[in-house]
């Protein structure tokens, strides 16, 4: 398992606890905790953390400054009056199910590129997280393309094994339809 994975599971509460100094939106917190980890997970797949809880943290830090200020220098335009009372009823509001149900499958989907070989998971992550073409990753990490595109068939068939394994639901399936890999993460279609 990851380290990065494991340290995460490990201080979720106490990430999310630092996280509540920047924001009070429970919403923010938890995107920027998932964001968090997304990031350390992928930097881990460059190179080795060194103290995987620290790097964490500092990377919710910067996270957090960073929307702080983009927040804080977002125009303020006025929105005038509404006559239409249906405005303040959001429908399209994440229930609370829903919203644990999606922390589970990033978790799952986590898990199963953590068990990838570490070659397989590098180039996952490279194709999924970051959108690299197969030509860009072959060159990144001196192997052929043809070796790049084993690599994305195989992560796909064992995180889709995995999925399956653990009971996720259908929806957290990766999935290579149109050529393309899908995760909760990211989307990406093959060039």
């Amino acid at each position: 398992m990851s380290t990065i994975l494991e340290v995460y599971l490990e201080n979720e509460a106490a990430l999310k606890r630092f996280l509540r100094r920047f924001t009070k939106s429970r919403d923010d917190i938890d995107d920027l905790a998932q964001e968090c980890f997304v990031r350390a997970y992928a930097a881990e797949s460059d190179h080795a953390i060194n103290a995987p809880k620290a790097f964490l943290f500092t990377v919710a830090r910067n996270l957090a400054l960073n929307e702080l200020a983009r927040r804080a220098n977002a125009a303020v335009e006025p929105l005038g009056d509404f006559g239409d009372e249906d405005v303040l009823v959001d429908e399209s509001q994440v229930a609370v199910d829903d919203q644990v149900d999606s922390h589970e499958r990033i978790r799952q989907l986590a898990r199963a590129i953590a068990s990838l070989p570490p070659q397989c998971s590098k180039v996952f992550l490279l194709r999924t997280m970051q959108g690299l073409s197969h030509k860009e990753i072959a060159a990144r990490l001196n192997i052929s393309v043809r070796t790049v595109e084993n690599h994305i068939a195989i992560g796909l068939l064992r995180c889709k094994a995995h999925l399956r394994a653990t009971g996720s639901p259908s929806d957290t399936e990766v999935s290579g339809a149109n050529g393309g890999v899908s995760t909760p993460f990211v989307s990406v279609n093959e060039n």
